[in-house]
């Protein structure tokens, strides 16, 4: 049920011995931070995306995902509620089916009516959305604004490459839109994209760059071991400090041998 007083609705638990509560409502998509609490002595675990979280501020959630948020009763987990978290971009796929004892009042596509009915709001096409609909049992009215979007962002890798596809020389990365997040791994191992986009280790990359949406787009290449100028310069020092060396060894060996 809907608790005026403090804008939350409130989940019984334990067979309505306690009660957690939310400022969502089950089935809702939201574009806000999302805050629970619960009793002392009761657990709420928490999945995003079917992985289960660990160490969740349940008073503030905010990274986009599907939620689900159980508790444990008797001797099973029973799922409390359900809900989507979108930012300001998604790749959401299908439409946001109302929760239940909610209704849409208006929904736009790129400011213009789109696809929609008193439950449902398709929203398989790309574009700006702003959805109104209330609650017909306390008359409060929600609204959720988003962008959908689900083309991937372009990859361009720059390099002097091999007949077998592989770079030699260093490689200069770069993503068709700002604001991407980088995660990559080099011979298995992750580690971090260089501000810069431009990369020089030799080894084996898997690089996965996100958008804002959460579209993924993905790129694996090897970089061979090359040498660049500053590689070559240090070549010739130690060449050169070799050389040294090695005089000077002679030297004093000719001139241990006349003494």
């Amino acid at each position: 049920y809907y608790d005026r007083a403090d804008g939350s609705f409130v989940y019984p638990v334990s067979g309505g011995v306690y009660e957690a509560r939310a400022n969502v409502a089950d089935g809702m998509i939201v574009g806000g931070p999302v805050s629970i609490t619960a009793p002392e002595g009761v657990e709420l675990t928490v999945a995003r995306n079917g992985v289960a979280l660990e160490d969740v501020d349940l008073s503030s959630i905010t990274r986009p995902g599907a939620y689900a948020v159980s508790v444990m009763e008797v001797d099973a987990p029973v799922t409390l509620l359900r809900f989507t978290i979108v930012g300001a971009a998604t790749n959401l796929s299908g439409g946001y089916a109302m929760p239940d004892g909610f209704f849409v009042l208006d929904a736009t596509r790129d400011g213009e009516d789109t696809n929609y009915d008193r439950n449902y709001v398709g929203m398989e096409e790309e574009g700006l959305y702003e959805i109104e609909y209330v609650c017909s049992d306390t008359a409060v009215h929600y609204h959720l604004t988003t962008t959908v979007d689900r083309t991937p962002p372009e990859l361009t890798l720059e390099g002097e490459m091999d007949k077998k596809g592989r770079y030699r020389s260093a490689v200069q990365i770069s993503a068709s839109e700002p604001g991407v997040t980088a995660v990559m791994t080099r011979d298995g191992m992750e580690t971090d994209f260089p501000s810069d986009g431009r990369l020089t280790e030799a080894g084996m990359y898997q690089l996965d760059v996100f958008d804002a949406a959460g579209n993924v787009a993905s790129a694996q290449f090897t970089i061979l071991v090359y040498l660049n100028l500053s590689g070559l310069l240090f070549f010739a020092t130690v060449c050169l400090t070799l050389a040294v060396v090695l005089a000077y060894i002679l030297v004093k060996r000719k001139r241990f041998k006349n003494a």
